[in-house]
């Protein structure tokens, strides 16, 4: 379910665990979020590995960096053939030319997590040079 504004866009892909069905691209359990939220300064991913799952190859890229976020599950990420074990918590930058695969470890649980591609070296600003607090009362239609 996807709703686009102006100023916002939403989209609701669903539980990670119902992922394992889904071909988004070359792979199994992968969500791409560009298109469903007009995206446009980087890709974003949903991911689910099931028990015991990889990725069947090594990938680099030609100019974006990835941060892998895990959310939970347990795994193993190489790159350049250096093995880190990712659990729920663990968060892994990648540069563009760092030669990558993936597995989820488990036997039983799947891996979930998130990937966020962007130009290397293209960040600007962040939230504390490009954040403006506003002079407004916070108000909700409904209150708790």
């Amino acid at each position: 379910m996807s709703a686009n504004q102006s100023n916002y866009s939403v989209n609701n892909a669903g539980a990670f665990s119902d992922f394992a069905s889904v071909t988004e691209g070359m792979l199994k359990g992968k969500i791409f979020l560009k298109d469903a939220l007009q995206l446009t300064s980087m890709e974003v991913s949903l991911n689910h590995l099931p028990p015991q799952g990889e990725i069947p190859f090594y990938h680099k890229h030609q100019q974006n960096e990835e941060l892998y976020i895990f959310l939970q599950g347990q795994g193993q990420i190489q790159v350049d053939g250096n093995e880190i074990d990712v659990h729920e918590g663990t968060s892994v930058r990648i540069a563009p030319d760092g030669v990558r695969v993936l597995r989820n470890t488990s036997a039983t649980e799947g891996l979930h997590f998130i990937v966020i591609q962007a130009k290397e070296n293209s960040l600007i600003q962040w939230v504390e040079s490009d954040g403006i607090i506003l002079d407004q009362p916070v108000q909700w239609a409904i209150q708790h």
